[in-house]
């Protein structure tokens, strides 16, 4: 019994942790209608305590971040398969660099700063990374590439992975060298 209330008190400082993140990739997941952001956040909620189990208990802040992020999409995934949600689907750029919808940055910017990143990437991941910007579903983008979905999924944590730890290791050296 210690072991559930344990649990469900770690899993509670998760969803606190992440409640701004989870509002947010709903807000914009439900281009701004109240009532589903609402039914989505809760769906994040159930799919997160679903699958917590899977959330290993030495993750850094970022990976545990990277989980709720894919939990959240998972959910968006399964809504927009359900008949009569078309789903409006989250920006690549808003997700990997949490850009808030009033930040004053031009979209300039934050293309250029992608173009950038990709050069990191090897020739088919930026194969991939250029289908993600074009905010394609998994499913389209395994389809143009002849992969399963899982296959893609699997390859867009990578991609996301590789270019958040090279932008935390830039931020990190940067602030370290002030």
């Amino acid at each position: 019994m210690a072991d559930d209330r344990t649990t469900y008190n770690n899993f509670e400082l998760l969803v606190g942790r992440h409640r701004g993140l989870i509002r947010r990739l709903c807000w914009w997941r439900s281009s701004g209608d109240e009532s589903l952001c609402d039914d989505l956040v809760q769906e994040c909620y159930l799919a997160m305590w679903e699958h917590y189990g899977t959330l290993r208990p030495d993750v850094t802040k970022l990976q545990e971040a990277a989980w709720v992020v894919w939990q959240c999409r998972s959910v968006f995934s399964h809504h927009d398969r359900e008949p009569g949600n078309a789903g409006t689907h989250i920006r690549i750029d808003r997700m990997m660099f949490n850009i808030a919808d009033d930040d004053v940055r031009a979209p300039r910017d934050v293309a250029e700063t992608l173009d950038e990143l990709a050069t990191l990437l090897t020739p088919d991941e930026q194969r991939l990374f250029a289908l993600m910007r074009q905010d394609l579903t998994d499913l389209e983008i395994a389809e143009r590439l002849g992969l399963k979905t899982r296959t893609i999924r699997e390859h867009q944590r990578a991609i996301i992975e590789k270019l958040r730890q090279h932008t935390y290791n830039q931020t990190f050296k940067h602030s370290n060298n002030q």
